[in-house]
């Protein structure tokens, strides 16, 4: 009998896939973009499910086919941008058209609706927006920066004194910035307490620890693995989401999931809201009916938590890139410290003032974001009318992936170098005889020179405060420490190169780093920073 089922769900299966490409046949009789040949009935399914890296075999087929190239997920039409022109083109200019997002099936069990990212272009959209917007914008981030440049000290004095925990570890935790950001505290550990135990799950399920660093880490990959083209089936044939559960695993886990993860957010935000002992944070700013006027209680708490999630392994990647840059590029870092040593001297730590006088180290953090973008396949933008770019014709529904990773190393962009870590792209000569070598070039001064933060009214809107937070750490990192590798340059290169990936964040490869005193006195103003830190905050407590 099973048998029985299983067959007649895969002639089923073979039966849907074949009307919806019969369906389609009428529109692929117009000019599509040009890609390449796929089987009949899946299209390409096969190619992008084997794949990984996805960047990578979108930014080699833009070579083939040029700057948009056009995919079939049995029917589903997919068109990758590999071009900032024509991103800018369809997703800014265009933006009436091309800013919703796909329905994806099990990323909605998962919660993917109550988050900006990912939620469908509407009236909820809009709140959420304006929400996270009213507590992230450019003039609010600043009220954020004399928190992030506390745990820019501790971070440093980490890496250099804390050798219990490995480095990428304690790099990730540096992610505990934008949880005081988010909920007013240092960490999450007054919850350990009550989080459950780890669990044990399939590949594709949540684990639950008792680090909540770890969880809303994992609760970010779980999210992004999901998305990975071929992950499930029922992105392919979405009727399958009319399965019962007991038939359909994945929705089983996903919804499991998602009762925990609403849990965890729901427990984090009210935490935050109540304990008068800790700092305004978001979330109090949240819980304010004319920030966050038309959402509930459930979904302030999600703006809340995937905020945090976003940031927790944006944050921690980049950071984990830049190390590894300045390890594969001392000359940089000795360029940098000194630009630092001229502008701060050794005597203070670094603060926000001092970013304008600059220009090498904020053209260090727009070329980290260029070279490695954490997430380098943005989300699809969905096109809701049919449109014609470039004498080709882009039907209606058409998922449109910006290909970030091929944007930011356009050579036509950047110039022969481009996959090369270079921040002096980003810099020119300065004219004065006196004072800094570098100026940062005008038009870098109001644009980001990359493409890492997406388009139109789907770019990140927490890229501010994410700009202040690796501005700060990577000022007070290379001011205090010497970074230099554990691992011969070469293998690093080549294990950078070979390390795959069925996600949609970029790998960090592994590397090992020592860190020393850049001078004399680093080691005990580091030491004397961080004990006021900690001191100011056992105060406040």
């Amino acid at each position: 009998m099973t048998a029985f089922l299983y067959g007649l769900g895969a002639i089923v299966v073979f039966l849907l896939l074949l009307l919806r490409a019969l369906i389609n046949d009428g529109r692929a009789q117009k000019q599509l973009p040009p890609g390449p040949r796929g089987l009949p009935i899946l299209g390409n399914v096969l190619q992008l499910s084997a794949a990984s890296k996805l960047w990578l075999t979108f930014d080699q087929l833009k070579h083939e086919y040029g700057p948009i190239v056009y995919l079939n997920m049995a029917g589903q039409h997919i068109v990758v941008l590999n071009t900032k022109v024509a991103a800018t083109e369809l997703l800014e200019r265009r933006s009436a058209i091309y800013s919703d997002r796909a329905k994806c099936v099990v990323p909605e069990h998962l919660g993917s609706l109550l988050t900006v990212p990912f939620a469908r272009y509407g009236k909820l959209w809009q709140n959420l927006r304006r929400a996270s917007h009213a507590v992230l914008n450019a003039r609010v981030s600043a009220q954020y920066q004399p928190v992030q440049t506390d745990e820019a000290i501790i971070l440093a004095h980490g890496l250099l004194y804390d050798t219990s925990v490995p480095l990428l570890l304690k790099i990730h935790r540096s992610a505990s910035t934008i949880i005081s950001v988010v909920y007013g505290k240092r960490s999450l550990s007054s919850l350990e307490s009550e989080t459950p135990d780890q669990t044990s799950l399939d590949a594709r399920g949540l684990h639950i620890t008792n680090d909540p660093l770890e969880t809303l880490s994992n609760i970010a990959h779980r999210f992004t693995s999901a998305l990975h083209p071929g992950a499930h089936i029922v992105e392919v044939l979405p009727i399958l989401d009319y399965l019962p559960e007991v038939m359909a695993k994945w929705k089983r886990d996903a919804r499991r999931d998602f009762q925990k993860i609403s849990g965890i957010f729901q427990k984090y935000f009210d935490d935050a809201v109540r304990d008068e002992h800790e700092r305004s944070s978001l979330c109090v700013s949240l819980a304010d009916g004319k920030v966050a006027s038309g959402l509930t209680n459930i979904q302030k708490a999600w703006v809340a938590g995937s905020i945090t999630v976003a940031a927790v392994e944006t944050t921690s990647n980049t950071l984990s890139y830049f190390l590894y840059a300045m390890i594969l590029h001392p000359g940089i870092q000795e360029e940098a410290q000194k630009e630092l040593d001229r502008v701060i001297g050794r005597s203070r730590n670094p603060t926000f003032a001092d970013i304008p006088d600059l220009p090498y180290v904020r053209a260090i953090v727009k070329e980290l974001l260029r070279w490695q973008p954490a997430i380098p396949l943005a989300v699809p933008h969905i096109s809701t009318e049919d449109d014609w770019y470039e004498g080709y014709f882009i039907p209606k529904g058409t998922q449109c992936i910006p290909n970030i990773w091929s944007m930011n190393r356009d050579k036509e962009v950047y110039g022969a170098d481009a996959d090369k870590f270079l921040p002096e792209r980003f810099l020119r000569k300065s004219k004065e005889e006196t004072g800094s070598k570098f100026v940062l070039r005008e038009e870098y001064e109001v644009e980001d020179g990359h493409c890492s933060y997406g388009f139109g009214r789907r770019v990140c809107v927490g890229r501010h405060v994410a700009d202040n937070a690796l501005l700060i750490n990577i000022c007070t990192i290379l001011w205090a420490l010497r970074i230099e590798s554990k691992t011969p340059l070469v293998s690093l290169a080549r294990d950078a190169q070979e390390k795959q990936s069925k996600d949609m964040i970029n790998p960090i490869p592994d590397f090992q780093c020592h860190f020393h005193p850049r001078f004399p006195e680093a080691e005990s103003l580091l030491r004397s920073l961080r004990d006021d830190v900690v001191q100011g905050r056992s105060s406040i407590s």
